[in-house]
């Protein structure tokens, strides 16, 4: 048998950061969604079981949470890239990374305005 990578998801993390252009949204945080999947071998893991072959998806929440809170972002675009970028970075054990953010105020009558990116390790 031939297998491919596996995916890890992360679904709806919810937490507020400063994220935006507008001045309010410099000065205060607002809710935001995190969605993230991440590709990686699931084949040492699954014959081991053992998570040191593979990532910890609680681990994951905590670090990119403190590190988006911390980067402030103006753009919902930079946020997708530089935290697709701070997983592969971070994880070695990542093959691929998408992320996902939500703003759910952001547009009057609207579920949210949502940025989506997925970066691959060269």
């Amino acid at each position: 048998m031939i297998f491919g990578p596996g995916k890890i998801s992360i679904e709806d993390l919810r937490f507020d950061c400063i994220l935006g252009t507008l001045p309010f949204e410099r000065e205060v945080e607002q809710a935001v969604v995190l969605n993230v999947s991440i590709w990686l071998d699931f084949m040492e893991a699954a014959r081991n079981e053992d998570l040191a072959h593979s990532v910890d998806y609680a681990q994951l929440s905590d670090d990119l949470i403190y590190f988006i809170r911390e980067s402030k972002f103006n753009l919902e675009e930079t946020l997708v890239v530089e935290t697709a970028k701070y997983i592969l970075s971070n994880y070695p054990k990542a093959l691929s990374a998408e992320v996902t953010i939500s703003k759910p105020g952001a547009i009057p009558n609207a579920k949210a305005a949502t940025s989506t990116i997925r970066l691959t390790r060269e």
